[in-house]
């Protein structure tokens, strides 16, 4: 069977209520099922010369990406995860930095990249990228309170403000959303890995600052993997 087919086919039964554990099992039992011993290269195979072609299985570049590529977020809301948009959270960031500001209440931002999507659209096509990166927007939008706020800031990252929160008691919200990907992402948890960085605004700063902060923070965790 054609591993692309059977990748196009299981991708549209996830509307159908499979999860991402009954996809990968799927897919892993045709990619088990293509596996044959081996035989003389057909003329398609070789070169002109009649030697037989390169094998090109192990490289990156020769495995085949299957449908569109993960959409950059622009608006106030993102379809793609069904959360808020980098128009969204540019202004909660300037309208949340005039109240810390002024009643001098705590609040920390978290960003959050989900890391590795490339290794597994690499190996199971982009589909599979697309639902991984919607669970794992239900998984952190499971963990927020709802005075809390959550965006998809770029392609692969997610901003999160937690309001009335300092960055030490974030740490809880941090723990809670990294073992929660690690459970409910299953298979994908082999390829992905969820990374964190979060800060509270300095002293003397505000929730700008913050981000540059929870940025670098993020970026050291990414750099660690």
């Amino acid at each position: 069977m054609d591993i692309r087919r059977a990748i196009r086919g299981r991708t549209a039964r996830w509307t159908e209520g499979l999860s991402i554990m009954d996809t990968y099992q799927e897919l892993s039992e045709t990619a088990a099922d293509r596996t044959l011993a081996p035989t003389e290269p057909s003329v398609a195979e070789t070169e002109p010369s009649g030697e037989p072609m390169p094998d090109t299985t192990d490289r990156e570049d020769a495995i085949p990406v299957i449908g569109p590529p993960l959409s950059v977020p622009t608006g106030w809301s993102d379809s793609q995860t069904g959360t808020d948009g980098p128009r969204y959270w540019d202004r909660l960031i300037l309208s949340e930095a005039a109240r810390v500001s002024r009643y001098k209440r705590p609040a920390t931002v978290v960003l959050v990249e989900i890391a590795g999507l490339a290794a597994l659209g690499r190996l199971w096509g982009p589909r599979v990228v697309e639902h991984t990166l919607a669970a794992a927007a239900r998984i952190l939008s499971k963990e927020i309170r709802t005075s809390d706020h959550i965006a998809r800031i770029e392609p692969l990252r997610f901003g999160v403000l937690l309001t009335e929160t300092t960055e030490i008691a974030a740490i809880n919200f941090v723990e809670r959303a990294r073992a929660a990907c690690d459970r409910d992402l299953q298979v994908a948890s082999e390829v992905v890995g969820v990374a964190f960085g979060w800060a509270s605004p300095p002293h003397g700063g505000d929730l700008s600052d913050a981000m540059a902060l929870a940025t670098k923070r993020l970026e050291a965790e990414l750099a660690e993997r």
